[in-house]
């Protein structure tokens, strides 16, 4: 690998100086919490329920055809 040059090296410090301040999560925290929300959700998702996209007016209401 090249070594770097004084600017690249103060850009990468840099860098890592705001990686330092970026406020992480631990997973065992964050994961129950995304699991909770996507179940909360399930009920909204047009995929899932099929209710939903009838009353979505953008929906087509016919399949497409190949001529």
């Amino acid at each position: 690998m090249d070594e770097l040059d004084e600017t690249q090296l103060k850009n990468h410090v840099d860098s890592l100086k705001q990686q330092l301040q970026f406020n992480r999560e631990k997973t065992s925290v964050t994961i129950p919490e995304l699991t909770k929300w996507i179940e909360e959700k399930m009920n909204e998702d047009p995929f899932l329920n099929p209710d939903v996209l009838k009353d979505n007016p953008w929906v087509e209401s016919s399949k497409c055809v190949i001529i």
